[in-house]
């Protein structure tokens, strides 16, 4: 019996670690249009987990033109700094403050340039890493 108990709370404790490691791993994928002049939108939105940082991990970009990118918190409260000019094929890392944990989280983006274009963005966005 102790020794039927004793694998079950190893078992257990195995299944727990691993969900605790792949907490906040999977990506949240977005295809989008930045609105031109700067104006921002949101291009995903998640639930950041733990303590850890956020990454970004942007696949296209229209043309030669480059975005800026931030998250903000379920009030709009921005929680990390911006990060400017990301271009295709680029990864970006987000340190996020503490405020945002255990919430709702999105990835905010505006074409960096004042232009009248709309800009075909796409890419992965992981609230935890």
């Amino acid at each position: 019996m102790k020794k039927r108990l004793a694998t079950t709370v190893c078992a257990l404790g195995l299944l727990l670690s691993a969900g605790v490691a792949s907490a906040g791993t999977s990506p949240i994928s977005y295809a989008k249009k930045l609105p031109p002049f700067s104006i921002n939108i949101n291009l995903a939105t998640g639930t950041k987990d733990t303590n850890s940082q956020s990454k970004v991990e942007n696949s296209i970009v229209g043309s030669t033109y480059t975005a800026n990118m931030w998250i903000v918190d379920s009030s709009g409260k921005k929680v990390s700094p911006t990060a400017t000019r990301v271009g295709d094929n680029d990864t970006r890392f987000f340190t996020v403050d503490e405020s945002a944990v255990g919430k709702r989280v999105t990835l905010v983006a505006e074409n960096s340039a004042f232009t009248h274009v709309n800009v075909d963005i796409a890419g992965r966005f992981y609230p935890d890493i």
